[in-house]
């Protein structure tokens, strides 16, 4: 059993007991799979003939480590749902399917849309800006990706849901079913905001669609509420007088 009160990310949490322990065949296959996806994301298969061929491929990696970071975003988020509930009925599996299924489609809009923007920032460094693709492409590129990111985590709040729907099976605390609800409310957070962006792009004028991607920024605010409304720290324990 892991050190419940462990407060490092990938030992334990403070609040919630891990029901998982060593990985499971599932989680095993989702680890092959989110490497796989790492590496459809890498800038260049072949290494520079070049220095200028250096050079481009360098400009490359502020889009690479911007998709990187969305990657390992729902690697964590897998890795920390498996570590509390190490579910392993069949609608579990069924719902991880479709979780994997839809990232290997997710990707490849990420990917398209992190290389645009290292093509962007390279025509800014040359002091000649310009735009990567035109305002029709933006629009759609944002929309499938924003489709697929609310999609992938569609998967996660399903996942979530059921959880919360064996709380007597699981025996989770007081607390744990409040970060278990908080954790059902973060990916319909996401959810939301990716079906936002997908709407925004679709119905604002053909000039302002690209900026609809602004709404992401309503992520964080978003769960700062659902954490005080759900999930707020409990109050320490009164300290005995003497």
């Amino acid at each position: 059993m892991l050190n419940a009160r462990a407060l490092h990310p990938l030992k334990g949490e403070r609040d919630f007991r891990w029901r998982g322990g060593d990985p499971t065949r599932v989680e095993a296959l989702t680890d092959m799979v989110f490497a796989f996806a790492l590496t459809l994301l890498v800038v260049s298969s072949a290494p520079p003939g070049s220095f200028a061929e250096l050079q481009a491929q360098l400009w490359g990696f502020p889009g690479f480590a911007a998709a990187f970071a969305i990657l390992l975003l729902l690697w964590h988020s897998h890795y920390i749902f498996f570590r509390r509930f190490a579910l392993e009925d069949g609608w579990t599996t069924t719902l991880n399917a479709a979780l994997l299924f839809l990232i290997l489609f997710f990707v490849y809009p990420l990917k398209y849309l992190a290389t645009m923007l290292s093509a962007f920032l390279a025509s800014l460094a040359a002091g000649a800006p310009e735009a990567p693709l035109s305002m029709e492409e933006a629009r759609l590129a944002l929309m499938m990706m924003s489709g697929g990111y609310a999609l992938v985590f569609l998967m996660f709040a399903a996942l979530y849901a059921h959880a919360a729907s064996k709380t007597e099976q699981l025996e989770l605390t007081l607390r744990e079913r409040q970060l278990t609800r908080f954790g059902l409310w973060q990916q319909w957070v996401h959810v939301i905001v990716g079906a936002s962006v997908v709407v925004a792009a679709a119905l604002l004028p053909l000039f302002f669609a690209p900026f609809a991607g602004f709404l992401y920024f309503f992520i964080a605010p978003l769960m700062v509420v659902g954490g005080v409304v759900l999930a707020p720290d409990p109050k320490p324990a009164p300290k005995p007088s003497l």
